[in-house]
């Protein structure tokens, strides 16, 4: 069961202990027991000397609470033994299990009192989804020594799980040199620039369709939320100089690169160059701290990737989601953009709307309306042919549908608004998943 970090393991080895010294030699261990298991909302455990203690013991929790806790204090450890700990939803079906833990000391010698615990996440986390009555079955060398029982209350809507965000198709696919840039700019400094609400959750989804569908490693995603100008350079460079961190990354002629972005655009009304908008930027002086889509581009084109794939869900045209304008002029406009980067046959650029269009959020599924779609294709049922490969233009031909696809809903929940994707790149049959 993936229940990702809702049940994180934290479990604590001999750590956290309380004795008079720490181990004690032995000739024959005395006899080895356990108090009775305790659940609470915390745990106080340090790494000096002194033993696990729960914190607010109680068995009522809520859907606010950031965890339950439950503990086990041992006496006597000595050899090698296991733990486990089963936990039940309201429906007695089983959650998450931690399987058999061992639990040992060092040949020879004792452990006077140590406490092992185990955490259940609920705030935030999918255990937040089901309050009610829950329970908690604890093994001890493989033997059942005690169930504890506690309900967890709904104090706050709870809304409803989204489908792409819980039905994330694992496949066989392996890209270890794969390296990706994921950037989620929802929240800004500037008074005058409205939050984008769905950036961050944009952000966070796709880096998990990356590890889990794609099948690059964690620790090659570069993910940053309300990235500043800094570190839209840092990233990616600057005008003549395209070695930013992205470009350290990369293995040449080995690595495919993905990037995304989630959050505001902006043009240059003087120019209609278009620019990023970084968390810090001020919008009326887009040229002096926007970063350049021409330059994204010109870097992009350098670098020694083996494939570059770009999916951006903002719009370049002054206009915002919710109506308003982002820079000071009459109306959205369109940008005009130098992109070097497609002219390479490995390259493909995937974008929510055309130069001169908004792109809209889908409240709802609590996404942008593009982002939405795009992980919709990722699922599988843009795979017309069901040949399990998805191709480019197959994720295009679902997403610019216009009975079923962004135009359609942008014109649905916006009023009549006009959204059409865009897809740019010479090898649009070039295959993003294989199922």
């Amino acid at each position: 069961m993936n229940v990702g970090k809702a049940a994180s393991i934290i479990f604590i080895l001999p750590f956290f202990i309380f004795a008079c010294s720490s181990t004690k030699e032995i000739k024959k261990p005395p006899l080895f027991s356990h108090e009775e298991p305790v659940l609470s909302k915390g745990i106080k455990a340090n790494y000096d000397g002194t033993k696990g203690s729960p914190e607010n013991p109680t068995t009522r929790f809520s859907t606010d609470d950031p965890d339950v806790i439950a503990s086990l204090k041992l006496k006597n450890l000595s050899g090698k033994h296991t733990i486990r700990w089963d936990w039940y939803d309201p429906n007695g079906n089983l959650y998450y299990s931690t399987g058999d833990s061992p639990i040992e000391t060092s040949r020879g010698k004792y452990l006077r009192e140590a406490t092992a615990w185990h955490r259940l996440s609920i705030k935030g986390e999918k255990a937040a989804h089901y309050p009610g009555d829950w329970k908690v079955n604890i093994y001890l060398d493989k033997e059942f020594i005690s169930s504890k029982s506690f309900k967890i209350k709904s104090v706050s809507p709870i809304l409803p799980e989204v489908d792409v965000d819980i039905d994330i198709p694992k496949t066989q696919m392996k890209n270890p040199d794969a390296i990706a840039l994921v950037i989620g700019n929802g929240k800004y400094l500037h008074k005058d620039v409205p939050e984008v609400t769905f950036a961050h959750h944009d952000a966070e989804i796709i880096k998990k369709y990356l590890i889990k569908t794609l099948g690059y490693r964690e620790g090659n995603i570069l993910f940053e939320t309300d990235a500043t100008k800094a570190r839209f350079e840092a990233l990616l460079g600057i005008a003549g100089n395209y070695q930013g961190t992205l470009n350290d990354y990369i293995k040449p002629g080995r690595s495919d690169v993905f990037i995304y972005y989630s959050g505001h655009g902006a043009p240059d009304p003087d120019t209609r160059k278009g620019y990023f908008v970084p968390a810090d930027c001020d919008p009326s002086k887009i040229a002096l701290n926007g970063y350049p889509l021409d330059v994204f581009y010109e870097n992009l084109a350098k670098l020694e990737a083996r494939s570059i794939t770009v999916v951006i869900d903002a719009c370049f045209s002054g206009g915002t989601s919710s109506g308003g304008l982002l820079v000071g002029s009459a109306s959205p406009i369109g940008i005009v953009v130098n992109n070097p980067a497609i002219a390479r046959e490995d390259t493909i650029v995937l974008a929510s709307s055309k130069g001169d269009q908004i792109s809209s959020w889908y409240p709802q599924k609590r996404h942008g309306l593009f982002t939405y779609f795009f992980l919709k294709a990722i699922n599988g049922v843009a795979d017309k042919n069901g040949d399990k490969e998805l191709t480019f233009q197959e994720i295009y031909d679902f997403v610019s549908d216009r009975a079923e696809g962004v135009p359609y809903w942008a014109k649905r929940l916006h009023g009549g608004r006009v959204q059409t994707p865009e897809l740019q790149g010479i090898n649009k049959k070039r295959v993003l998943v294989r199922y």
